[in-house]
């Protein structure tokens, strides 16, 4: 049975290069980067240059990089960092934001901070107007997805930012960039930007390692202290391995990233074309013309999330329901809640997020199985086009 993986932006495959990448400093230059001997010395060059690569690819000052476990812990270190200057504030996360930075937010709300959700349209993009509302002289912190992880939203960044130096210059603009980076353009200094989070294991780098980008102005206090590692930011013996397995991968997919793009796109399309001429009722969440190639978000009425999902599993067809960080939760999609869609259609939707690998070939069979199923489901069930049973 051939293997579909669509399941891209819950994890990626590990791409050969980074492998390699890894391996080697596991066997040969094994030396803590801390160390003063020759091994020592070597494994910090290889860190360096890890950090200059990475800084090229971001446009960035390769001081302004810290290397991280994850993407949720950038998260988690952006928003904690920019509230410990004070003691209160504002701080303003869009409604339809990981759970790596929602759920921090709430811990601060319950320790004082003043927490406001900013509101999203139908479209799943910002509201302009309310963000304009909310930002006050208060304001700590601002945090905004560049894509969004469930349905593959881009966020118009550069008039966000925008609105928030104008109105807040003093707060803290946090942008989660791990469904993006890789996939599209990254222009920090055009949005104004003063933190960026990226995440290893969603471009084909190990899973265990992320990426920090801190502007250079935006002094947030060490978020682990010990050793002095990261210039004194996050202490701790630095995961070199997967940290150059991380500039490896970064490095191949920025360099094809047009092009990767381009066959990421048709295949989305291919998928959406063909479903949408096989299976009737089927929606899609978010605006289709302002989303990333690689994730496709539908719901497919009358056919539950968990259930259609493990009926293309036994396909060989890997998809999410959602976001993956939630997915054991069983709890209704609050992207798509935040959006206003109906009850029926967050109970029916799925996750198609696809990678460079992926081929033409591939969405036509996962549409034709997701068909197949979303066909037997209803039957199974009594529904019947138009909702009734």
């Amino acid at each position: 049975m051939q293997e579909i993986y669509f399941d891209n932006s819950a994890t990626t495959k590990v791409a050969p290069e980074a492998i390699a990448a890894a391996v080697k400093v596991m066997t040969d230059e094994y030396g803590n980067p801390s160390s003063v001997h020759g091994k020592g010395v070597a494994a910090f060059r290889l860190l360096q240059q890890s950090r200059e690569e990475l800084a090229q690819i971001l446009a960035a000052d390769k001081r302004e990089l810290y290397f991280t476990s994850c993407g949720s812990e950038c998260n988690n270190a952006a928003i904690y960092g920019a509230a410990a200057r004070r003691h209160s504030g504002r701080l303003i996360v869009c409604a339809t934001e990981h759970p790596s930075l929602l759920e921090p937010a709430k811990d601060l709300a319950a320790k004082g901070y003043e927490l406001q959700l900013l509101p999203v349209e139908s479209s799943g993009i910002v509201d302009m107007a309310a963000l304009e509302q909310l930002l006050t002289k208060d304001t700590l912190f601002v945090g905004v997805h560049y894509v969004n992880n469930e349905t593959g939203v881009i966020q118009p960044l550069r008039q966000i930012g925008s609105i928030v130096k104008q109105i807040s210059p003093q707060a803290h603009f946090h942008i989660d960039g791990i469904q993006a980076f890789g996939r599209l353009t990254v222009n920090l200094a055009e949005w104004q930007a003063d933190s960026f989070a990226i995440s290893g294991h969603k471009i084909h780098a190990p899973k265990g390692i992320g990426l920090l980008w801190l502007h250079s102005g935006s002094k947030l206090p060490p978020f682990i202290r010990g050793g002095g590692q990261e210039n004194g930011w996050r202490s701790g013996t630095e995961n070199l391995p997967s940290i150059v397995a991380l500039a490896a991968a970064a490095t191949k997919i920025s360099a094809n990233m047009e092009k990767n793009a381009v066959k990421m796109a048709a295949v989305k399309q291919t998928l959406l074309t063909n479903i949408s001429q096989l299976v009737g009722e089927c929606f899609v969440n978010g605006d289709i013309e302002h989303a990333a190639p690689h994730i496709l978000n539908m719901s497919f009425i009358g056919a539950k999330s968990e259930v259609l999902l493990h009926y293309l599993e036994q396909q060989g067809i890997y998809v999410s329901t959602g976001s993956a960080c939630s997915s054991h939760k069983n709890v209704a999609s609050h992207v798509l809640t935040s959006m206003g869609l109906s009850k029926e259609r967050i109970a029916s939707e799925i996750r198609f997020s696809f990678c460079p690998d992926n081929n033409i070939e591939e969405a036509i069979l996962a549409a034709k199985a997701v068909a197949a199923a979303v066909t037997e489901i209803r039957l199974m069930t009594g529904y019947q086009s138009g909702g009734k049973k």
